[in-house]
């Protein structure tokens, strides 16, 4: 039986969920002023604290820079949480945000060509994703402009520079089915003590996955995309593309859990335990007014929660709400 969806509220975007220490966890989202708002998640969802709207500084401090809408959001310890963001130019943006703290990022620039002998900014082509892969490090990953990953790692307080993680194999060739959708969001987490799962979403709307070991990053793997129904023969399945960017979280040492807007708009799940993936399942859609179900618009976003038992995943759907869903492979699992 699916689980039971429950609705946050309306005139809520771009959310970015953290599970924070002691069982905790925070939504972080855009109000259509552009306000960043925070809800915790009690009994239910709290009613929206406005933040304020994020700004960046540039290197020098004189100009004011914008903050792109979607954010990325991972557990900073100590009660705060590390964001990161994508400027209008590409410049990457990071805010370590704690319960006090302002809204203001720091501009960590962008990475560069040198076309000539001169460093010209080329600038991250979508919005980065986050995670915490030590006690003092933070990983960032967006796309670039080439279909590359670019990478970036804070060790304690210094940024290292940008890295460029290769394209899949198939778009090394050219071969456009494998190319991953140009400027889409990627999604990152950590497993185990020292293993990092970077997943994005391919052309032909496969579900791909490069892994760090603690010390060598994998070729992209294909994790296939769920089935659906075939047009003219109705009775057999075929695969059908995923049709949002994927969010993912880590349950464990040897637990992933990766959703996904699925080819008709419902919520998609696929995950990792220790021995093998799981096929792709549904989990339906948000029911609206009169029991009617709604698809999703398209990002989505999770977190562990539960002292590792469950997920809390989001995404808003085409009725303007914000909605969430507790998910668990354990049987009778239901909305908390």
């Amino acid at each position: 039986m699916p689980p039971a969806w429950s609705a946050v509220g309306a005139g809520l975007f771009c959310p970015a969920v953290v599970a924070l220490g002691g069982g905790r966890v925070v939504l972080l989202a855009r109000a259509a002023d552009g306000d960043l708002v925070r809800l915790e998640k009690g009994g239910g969802w709290e009613r929206p604290q406005s933040l304020g709207v994020p700004v960046a500084r540039s290197p020098g401090g004189a100009v004011a820079v914008p903050v792109d809408w979607q954010l990325a959001a991972c557990d900073g310890g100590a009660d705060a949480i590390e964001l990161a963001a994508r400027s209008p130019d590409g410049d990457l943006l990071h805010l370590r945000l704690t319960p006090a703290g302002s809204v203001q990022f720091e501009c960590l620039g962008a990475p560069a060509a040198a076309p000539a002998g001169r460093a010209i900014p080329v600038g991250l082509a979508g919005p980065p994703a986050i995670c915490r892969s030590g006690p003092d490090r933070l990983d960032v990953f967006a796309p670039g402009q080439g279909g590359e990953v670019l990478h970036a790692v804070r060790d304690r307080d210094e940024w290292g520079p940008f890295d460029a993680l290769d394209a899949p194999a198939a778009a090394r060739r050219r071969d456009r089915e494998g190319w991953p959708a140009a400027g889409e969001a990627v999604a990152a987490c950590r497993c185990g003590p020292s293993g990092i799962a970077l997943f994005r979403r391919g052309a032909g709307g496969q579900l791909l996955l490069k892994w760090w070991n603690g010390t060598d990053w994998s070729d992209y793997a294909s994790l296939g995309s769920p089935e659906a129904p075939d047009e003219s023969y109705p009775a057999v399945t075929a695969p059908a593309p995923l049709t949002g960017p994927p969010a993912a979280c880590s349950r464990g040492a040897e637990r992933l859990d990766v959703f996904a807007r699925g080819p008709v708009g419902e919520l998609v799940h696929t995950g990792w335990d220790g021995a093998g993936w799981s096929r792709f399942e549904s989990l339906g859609m948000p029911a609206a007014a009169r029991g009617r179900t709604v698809p999703l618009t398209g990002a989505v976003t999770t977190c562990c929660s539960a002292g590792g038992r469950s997920c809390d995943v989001l995404a808003g759907a085409v009725d303007g709400v914000l909605y969430h869903v507790t998910w668990s492979d354990q049987a009778g699992s239901d909305d908390a």
